[in-house]
């Protein structure tokens, strides 16, 4: 199958339209021509049949034409056409002509003529037959005359119309492709324009100049452009900050290497378990930057989802939080009523892998940290709050952007978790918000969810 293009589209829409158009045009200017032939070659045949009614004549009692010589020769040799004529009275007597014409003795019914076709000499013929008056007498008169003139003039007649007709079409044709290619020519602009850009260069395209029918698309193109130049941008500043991050600990780590060869450490524990706490911090970036960077390329309709039970999954997920917390000295508190929400039971166990270990981690030993499920009217809250240090006003809009910490942060994070929560809520059609806890203190985080059907 040929590739579709519009201009194609176009084509067939006009001119195969135009071909039966053109046609039907042409065979109807042919038979009102023909028509109006015909009709003139009838009135000559009726206007020769009333000229020899007058000469007919009555003579001792008898019906009779006395027609000259000349007159007689004219009438047998008319133009290309040989015409012949008769003459009977009412009881069908023939007294004038040839008596081949006897065979159009058929009443006339209304009018005082009639014409017929018939076949005489082995030619098709036609014939008007008038119905006259003479003394009381009634006589009919009937004038054949062959058809070579009027195929002569149907013939030129069809000449006349299929020339201009074929011009018509061929006009036509040329005025159709041009058009068909002059209109489309700011579509191949812009084709042109998008196909001669760089994979860099996402500047809008100018929509003033373009036709009212395309100033959509290219407003769509535009879009695209400003959404592509956003996520190239953010995907930049996501490459440089993790490679600063990942620069870090890495270099901590050659340096504690670099020490430890050069010099036989005192205590070898010590320096290995310096080592373990930066590989298991670089690790730990590593995971979160591999789960952001998936996170920002993934859409609800890439999603395995399905109805998933709140309370189920914060059990699945929060046993080893619960012996973190217990070691560390804080107290979780859960209320967690059965509500469902569809998403992907996968990624809301990180959103709240996420949510605990980062309240688990900044809240002081000896404090608490509430988890609450709240349903009603369509919608699911879940509050996550803890009663560590106040964070700044200022502080609570950049929550959520990746890399950014606070600077009261412990040193093992790495700014990154409330950024996945923030991309797993935004895929599941979700709003984070932030705020301070009881009295002021602490992070308050709220994960707003539609619920599912029956779920809340």
């Amino acid at each position: 199958m040929g590739m579709y293009t519009l201009r194609r589209r176009l084509f067939k829409r006009l001119l195969w339209p135009l071909i039966p158009i053109l046609l039907v045009g042409a065979v109807f200017a042919y038979l009102f021509a023909l028509h109006a032939a015909m009709t003139a070659y009838d009135f000559g045949l009726l206007n020769d049949a009333v000229d020899l009614s007058r000469q007919v004549a009555v003579r001792q009692g008898r019906l009779s034409i006395d027609l000259p010589l000349a007159a007689q020769e004219m009438l047998q040799v008319n133009n290309q056409d040989r015409e012949t004529y008769a003459a009977w009275d009412e009881s069908g007597m023939l007294f004038s002509g040839n008596p081949k014409l006897l065979q159009l003795r058929e009443p006339i019914i209304g009018n005082n003529h009639r014409f017929a076709d018939l076949a005489l000499d082995g030619e098709e013929n036609r014939a008007v037959i008038l119905r006259q008056w003479m003394r009381g007498k009634v006589y009919y008169i009937a004038v054949s005359q062959t058809l070579r003139g009027r195929n002569l003039v149907s013939g030129s007649t069809f000449a006349g119309i299929v020339f201009p007709e074929a011009l018509i079409a061929f006009v036509s044709i040329a005025v159709i492709l041009l058009g068909v290619r002059r209109g489309l020519s700011p579509v191949e602009a812009l084709r042109d324009e998008i196909a001669s850009r760089s994979s860099d260069d996402l500047r809008p395209i100018e929509e003033t100049s373009a036709p009212s029918e395309l100033a959509p698309i290219i407003h769509g193109i535009n879009e695209l452009f400003a959404h592509l130049s956003s996520a190239f941008a953010g995907h930049r500043r996501f490459i440089a900050d993790a490679a600063h991050q990942l620069r870090t600990p890495l270099a901590a780590m050659s340096s504690q290497i670099e020490v430890a060869l050069e010099e036989t450490p005192k205590d070898i524990n010590a320096t290995l378990r310096e080592l373990l706490e930066t590989a298991q911090r670089t690790t730990h970036l590593s995971n979160q930057l591999l789960s952001l960077a998936r996170l920002e390329h993934t859409e609800t309709a890439m999603l395995d989802v399905a109805s998933v039970d709140l309370h189920q999954v914060f059990l699945e997920t929060s046993a080893d939080f619960v012996s973190l917390a217990a070691r560390k000295g804080v107290e979780i508190n859960f209320d967690l009523p059965p509500l469902r929400i569809r998403g992907s039971a996968l990624m809301l166990r990180e959103l709240l892998a996420n949510l605990l270990d980062n309240a688990v981690r900044y809240t002081p030993a000896g404090g608490k940290v509430d988890v609450t499920l709240q349903g009603g009217n369509g919608v699911i809250l879940l509050t996550m709050e803890n009663d560590g240090p106040a964070v700044p006003h200022e502080e609570l809009e950049k929550l959520g952007t990746p890399f950014h910490r606070l600077p009261s942060s412990d040193p093992g994070g790495c700014g990154l978790g409330l950024a996945i929560v923030r991309e797993i809520a935004r895929i599941h059609g979700a709003e984070v918000a932030f705020g301070h806890g009881a009295n002021g203190a602490g992070l308050r985080v709220q994960v707003r969810f539609h619920a599912a059907a029956g779920g809340a």
